[in-house]
């Protein structure tokens, strides 16, 4: 049966269009690629209608990262590539109305179903940023961030370092996503195959998919790691703090 699995995956990936999309990604982990938000703009825009029903199955993954961050009542929250706003509903529920979400992000088409959310909601305490998290004027200092599922910002040092300057001292940040299983781990060829066909369209590179955190890394101390799914994923958490940067923990689970 495995095999079966495995026969057909290699015979999916055979399609001319697909091989395409496979060497494109070959060349973007080979060179480096940055992220190409022209690219980004156009995914999310074209699947804007579909996203939600296209990543329901993400949900559980999205509620273990806001119980990682542990929002509190009252505190200001920025969702960095908060895209439909999946994300709205477990942190509203902490923060209680005398609370403050931002949510950035760069997809018109993404953030008008977000706003959709918040009306039909009636949320009063939520602000909504149309801006790339590189360009975004973030309009308050936040007590914790949340980047989940966002590769292209986790690439991205500006995106990185204006999210941080926005959270204050001591605040939190929590960061989650796919990742490539170690490709010498057993079952990491049909694992990695299945991460590449479930990313290909949300991110505009796979550069340094085996290790997305590492630019965080660079930028905050003590930066703590936990591997999930078997190595296919990964949250990264840290206070901010102003001291000097050093590698964090990483923990297989």
């Amino acid at each position: 049966m495995l095999v079966h699995h495995q026969l057909q995956q290699l015979l999916e990936i055979a399609k001319p269009r697909t091989l395409l999309a496979a060497a494109a990604t070959v060349r973007q982990a080979v060179a480096g690629a940055a992220p190409d938000r022209g690219r980004a703009l156009e995914h999310y825009g074209a699947m804007a209608g579909s996203y939600e029903l296209r990543t329901v199955s993400g949900d559980q993954w999205r509620r273990q990262l806001v119980l990682n961050l542990a929002p509190r009542p009252g505190e200001v929250i920025l969702d960095v590539g908060c895209g439909t706003g999946r994300n709205f509903e477990p942190i509203q529920q902490r923060i209680g109305p005398g609370g403050r979400l931002i949510g950035i992000e760069q997809s018109p088409e993404m953030l008008e179903r977000a706003h959709a959310l918040v009306q039909r909601r009636g949320w009063t305490n939520v602000e909504l940023v149309c801006a790339s998290a590189e360009e975004a004027a973030i309009p308050a200092t936040a007590d914790a961030a949340l980047l989940c599922g966002v590769h292209d910002v986790m690439r991205s040092p500006a995106a990185l370092a204006n999210v941080l300057q926005h959270v204050r001292e001591g605040g939190r940040i929590v960061a989650g996503g796919a990742k490539w299983v170690p490709w010498r781990r057993s079952g990491a060829v049909s694992l990695n195959l299945s991460t590449w066909k479930l990313n290909r369209e949300c991110v505009s590179t796979f550069e340094g998919f085996q290790r997305p955190w590492s630019r965080l890394n660079a930028l905050l101390p003590g930066l703590h790691v936990e591997e999930m799914y078997f190595g296919g994923g990964y949250i990264a958490s840290a206070t901010r703090s102003s001291g000097a940067t050093r590698s964090g923990v990483w923990r297989t689970r």
